[in-house]
């Protein structure tokens, strides 16, 4: 619904009913509950080519200083004849694809259409193109033609008085839009609306809250019988669908005219059919289909009727939005971007506060690391020296054990695998056999011509130099711990026990 005085978004949406002969404004509610709607007087249209209404330019003119300037935008309804409406029986087809049709072949699809025309279609209901999958039912489409000169000098009125058309559509989808703010159950399933005028009678078929078909009659009562044989096989549709209520009850309604709606009323009761009536809120709405046009015009008052001129206008600004939205995205992109590197880089600041108020911390704990790694270094070195050291002392205690009693040892040397041995014995020869039985050496030799000595106090003996060379016997070829504990165990028994007086 739209008023002078209710806004959508930035700016009012005004709606208007216009016809030949006036300019209807809708109103907004005064304090006493009662609609203002202002009626401005208008010379027709002149003939011709021509696409200027010069008392449209004035009317809007008017209106643009009522409303406080410019920038309001207006939501149009085309009273009849302005505007031509009819059922179309055509196989389905997408909105472009019929509205494409339907402005190639105007003429022949309107009767009142002469020359160029600017077309509207609204497609068939959901409900109804259900009924035709189901083959019980054709889809129909609703279509809508109004003479492109009208519409354009509509566009030129109002951009000359500073105000912007929002939409323009004919009445008859206005007054379906009505219906559903009227009788609520309107909005659901099949629906007829009468409007009454001093001249005729349309019929409204309404399916889902949307036009789907319009019949014209005479008015008042003149055609009462046909007006109910129309409604009768909707009223059985509706009986048996459990929609209406007791027999004789159908969906109907009127608006319009009082004194034609009541007798048209007086005359449908004559044949067992009563009409719903309108609720207090929207008495004075019902009475003035002009008013109910300008009410309840916009876009949802379907067929709408958009010129070439205006689809290209606005495929121009839908193109400009786009290309306003991917730059605004982009930028935005760009600016999250910045934030996201200003963020990283002021963490990497606190990080690195953070690394340079450990670094001294860190430093003492990597010299006492560096310390501990080096005693643990020189340790190992120590292990692995002590595992491959020859077992010196495993051979003094087999040299002791071997040598024979009277022969003594004053000198032990030893360097990697080579022992050389010196000593004093009554026979040196006993003593080399010795050493050449003994366990862990081989490739016993005389390392030195053997000389008769004569200790002090004692008799004759000769002096000996032995060299041989160790090899890895049982006692080397054993771990160190192993080494040193059967060293251990041999004790001081295990040492020569002879010496050089």
């Amino acid at each position: 619904m739209t008023s002078a005085g209710r806004g959508r978004g930035s700016t009012r949406v005004v709606g208007v009913a216009l016809s030949p002969e006036a300019l209807v404004v809708a109103g907004a509610r005064s304090g006493d509950g009662r609609m203002t709607p202002r009626r401005l007087t208008l010379e027709p249209m002149n003939g011709g080519n021509g696409v200027e209404w010069p008392a449209l330019r004035v009317a809007f003119a008017e209106l643009a200083g009522t409303l406080g300037g410019s920038g309001a935008r207006l939501a149009v309804a085309l009273l009849p004849p302005l505007a031509e409406v009819r059922r179309l029986e055509l196989p389905p087809m997408r909105d472009e694809e019929l509205r494409q049709l339907l402005a190639r072949s105007a003429t022949r699809y309107f009767v009142g259409v002469r020359g160029s025309a600017v077309v509207g279609s609204s497609s068939a209901p959901r409900r109804a193109r259900a009924a035709l999958a189901r083959g019980t039912a054709a889809p129909g489409a609703v279509g809508a033609a109004a003479p492109a000169r009208l519409i354009a000098a509509i566009h030129g009125a109002a951009r000359d008085a500073g105000l912007a058309i929002a939409s323009i559509s004919p009445a008859e989808g206005a007054w379906a839009a009505a219906a559903a703010a009227f009788w609520p159950s309107a909005g659901r399933g099949a629906f007829h609306l009468l409007v009454t005028h001093d001249d005729r009678t349309d019929l409204l078929l309404l399916e889902d809250g949307r036009l789907a078909g319009v019949r014209h009659f005479r008015a008042g009562a003149a055609d009462a019988a046909l007006v109910a044989d129309a409604l009768r096989p909707a009223a059985g549709a509706a009986g048996a669908a459990g929609a209406a209520g007791a027999s004789g009850i159908v969906r109907a309604a009127a608006i319009g005219r009082a004194e034609p709606k009541r007798e048209l009323a007086r005359a449908l009761g004559s044949h067992g059919l009563a009409l719903a009536p309108a609720g207090a809120e929207w008495a004075e709405a019902a009475d003035a289909p002009s008013l109910a046009a300008a009410l309840f015009a916009g876009p949802d008052a379907a067929p709408l009727l958009v010129s070439d001129e205006v689809r290209a206008e606005r495929r121009v600004e839908a193109r400009r939005a786009t290309r306003f939205i991917a730059g605004t995205a982009a930028a935005l992109a760009l600016l999250a971007a910045a934030f996201e590197f200003w963020g990283v880089q002021r963490e990497l600041g606190a990080v690195q506060a953070q690394r340079a108020a450990l670094r001294p911390q860190i430093s003492s704990t990597l010299v006492g690391r560096t310390t501990v790694e080096t005693a643990f270094r020189q340790l190992a070195s120590l292990r692995a020296a002590e595992r491959t050291a020859p077992d010196w002392a495993g051979i003094l205690a087999a040299l002791s054990e071997h040598v024979p009693e009277d022969a003594f040892l004053t000198a032990f040397r030893g360097r990697g695998d080579s022992v050389v041995v010196d000593g004093l014995a009554a026979h040196a020869a006993r003593v080399f056999d010795a050493i050449e039985r003994t366990p862990g050496l081989t490739g016993v030799r005389a390392a030195a011509p053997v000389r008769r000595e004569a200790p002090s106090g004692g008799g004759a003996m000769e002096h000996f130099t032995i060299a041989a060379r160790r090899t890895a016997g049982p006692a080397e070829r054993a771990p160190a711990g192993a080494r040193a504990n059967a060293s251990a165990a041999r004790g001081p028994a295990a040492a020569p026990a002879r010496a050089l007086p």
